[in-house]
């Protein structure tokens, strides 16, 4: 076995110093007589430190130990000196908590990213198509984006408004079945202004179609005189006797209701 090379301690340590050189000193010397390896001789391997029940790194914020038996209790962690409110840790009982994580192939694309600095977790197909669920604020629900290279579609709630809308393109609801639109309640209604509802047949709008129809209170054109069929003079029996002449309807009018 090589001779240990323990270098001496300087006369100006400061008591820290002295207690890290007893330290090192001493496992030193629990090695050498023991010939092997654990925490009890151990002190520093390549930056990390070693104790009894831990092994973290210099500067604490990355680690693992054994230390506890609860489910709950942090077995390994990163990002924190405290284990406890680690960015990233797992408990014995292997839930993972994470503030952010990204998950993608080796191209890059597709990726399942959770992103804290922007409030989202989203799925992308590539940088410009994608779906994400937005953070917006307490005042409102989390909204989801439906985003494409040249347009949008979105959904939240604000308030008592459900949105459902898109940018720079068609909304279409289709189905192999009927389609219903059923405001509750029976005092809600079906609201869009008739001069932008349209049939698509046509493509006259409702309010366009419905100018050709009648007018409440509007009397229709004058209208020629007419016999209904049956010629003026024919004299007609009524019922329990006597007759009556046909006249020929004059040129009229009808008021609209």
């Amino acid at each position: 076995m090589p001779i240990p090379q323990i270098p001496p301690l300087n006369q100006d340590a400061d008591l820290e110093q002295v207690k890290t050189y007893v330290i090192r000193l001493e496992r030193t010397l629990n090695f050498l007589l023991e010939n092997g390896l654990d925490s009890e001789n151990m002190f520093e391997v390549g930056g990390w430190r070693v104790q009894n029940d831990t092994l973290a790194s210099k500067d604490g914020d990355v680690g693992m130990t054994t230390s506890g038996s609860a489910a709950t209790d942090i077995r390994l962690w990163a990002g924190s000196t405290d284990p406890n409110t680690a960015p990233w840790r797992v408990t014995k009982g292997g839930k993972m908590y994470t503030t952010g994580a990204v998950i993608q192939s080796s191209n890059g694309y597709p990726r399942v990213e959770m992103n804290p600095d922007e409030n989202l977790f989203g799925a992308y197909a590539s940088a410009t198509n994608y779906l994400a669920v937005l953070a917006l604020g307490s005042s409102m629900s989390p909204q989801l984006l439906f985003s494409a290279p040249s347009s949008n579609m979105f959904m939240f709630v604000s308030g008592s408004s459900a949105i459902l809308g898109a940018t720079s393109a068609d909304i279409r609801i289709s189905s192999n079945r009927n389609v219903y639109l059923s405001p509750g309640a029976n005092v809600y209604d079906v609201i869009t202004p008739f001069d932008q509802f349209k049939d698509s047949s046509t493509n006259q709008t409702l309010y366009s179609m419905l100018l050709g129809k009648a007018s409440a209170g509007v009397s229709t054109g004058s209208s020629g005189s007419h016999n209904h069929g049956i010629a003026a003079g024919t004299q007609l029996m009524v019922s329990g006797g006597g007759t009556v002449t046909w006249q020929v309807a004059p040129t009229h009018t009808h008021t609209q209701i």
